[in-house]
């Protein structure tokens, strides 16, 4: 039976979100399956203990097929990117995971050059779409959100075509953005769009703090604010949540703005600490699986196989202009560039 581990929510002010400043990629020293000069056991003990960035529903849903399958107990722990990572740093004397899902890239790069991921190469692996998996096997975009501008369809009919349309004075203090600190992919988006932009993306976020933007807490927060009216617009708001209450009769919408956004591969991983190598390959597999890919696509996230296709009734990967960057770029500066917006939007 699937088990939810409780939520430790004041480990994430240690986060800063892990996933900058990192010194040259390291190699670690292991085969494709497990590490030089090191017996892995392929005896299964019936225990695995997933840390994951959610969607809650998704995560759960993929826990309990793959128990059903495997006769594999799960420990589960949900929650943001930021509590995530907060957990496995306090945790880090004594870890506890085994299998890791985040919502952003830059920090499972960082767990990689740090030593702290397990290579693994799936079944599946050749099957990945391109740039959203590690090509050393250590960790798996299995699923990926873009980026929009979310939207209440009682408050505006739609959204404007580019970010720099919420400067109207139209839109004056009804536009949030995702807290960068708390959300994986809108630290991802702010240092994607300073790559891109430059000084004219700062001059944006500027404009846009004098017309009003907030941060309004992680993913969910934000998009919550939207639909209760509070706010018309969240900037950098993720689709899979916006799909899914438009499912359930929201007053939402999203739109993909022409100069482009980020579509974030979610990475899963299995830590080289773990004591259930056989049980996490056997996970990373299952996640990557036909099976694991269609409930990745019924969440309306897009699957990490080229050949599972997207939910019909989303937007697909090749339908949204991307901005131009590179997760490289991302993982050694994006911590610079969140704390200039925090100086910025504050």
């Amino acid at each position: 039976m699937l088990k939810q581990l409780k939520g430790i929510t004041g480990l994430a002010a240690l986060v800063a979100l892990t996933a900058c400043g990192g010194e040259g990629e390291e190699e670690n020293g292991q085969e494709a399956n497990g590490n030089d000069g090191q017996e892995e056991s392929n005896e299964q003990s019936g225990e695995l203990t997933i840390y994951s960035s959610g969607p809650g529903g998704m995560a759960e849903e993929l826990a309990e097929a793959f128990e059903e399958e495997s006769g594999i107990e799960v420990d589960l722990f949900q929650s943001t990117t930021g509590d995530v990572l907060g957990r496995l740093e306090g945790e880090a004397s004594n870890p506890i995971a085994d299998v890791v899902a985040l919502a952003s890239m830059p920090p499972a790069m960082e767990y990689k050059q740090e030593g702290l991921t397990y290579k693994y190469e799936s079944e599946y692996a050749g099957s990945m779409r391109e740039d959203w998996y590690d090509e050393d096997h250590h960790f798996y975009g299995f699923s990926a959100a873009a980026l929009g501008l979310s939207y209440n369809t009682d408050m505006v009919d739609e959204a404007p075509a580019d970010w720099d349309g919420l400067l109207d004075s139209e839109y004056e203090d009804q536009i949030a953005i995702p807290d960068p600190q708390e959300s994986g992919t809108a630290r991802d988006f702010v240092s994607a769009f300073i790559q891109q932009e430059g000084d004219d993306g700062w001059e944006l976020f500027e404009d846009l703090t004098a017309n009003g933007l907030q941060m309004e807490g992680a993913n969910t927060p934000a998009l919550e604010s939207v639909i209760s009216g509070a706010n018309t617009f969240v900037m950098a708001g993720v689709d899979y949540m916006v799909y899914n209450n438009i499912e359930d009769g929201e007053p939402v919408d999203i739109a993909f703005p022409e100069s482009g956004t980020t579509i974030t591969p979610r990475p899963a991983f299995i830590l080289e600490s773990s004591e259930n190598k056989p049980e996490a390959e056997a996970y990373i597999d299952f996640i990557l699986s036909d099976e694991g890919q269609e409930i990745v696509a019924d969440a309306y996230l897009m699957p990490g196989r080229e050949d599972i296709p997207a939910h019909e009734d989303r937007a697909q990967p090749e339908d949204i202009e991307m901005l131009d960057f590179d997760w490289e770029f991302l993982d050694e500066n994006g911590q610079d560039i969140l704390e200039e917006f925090l100086e910025v939007v504050r």
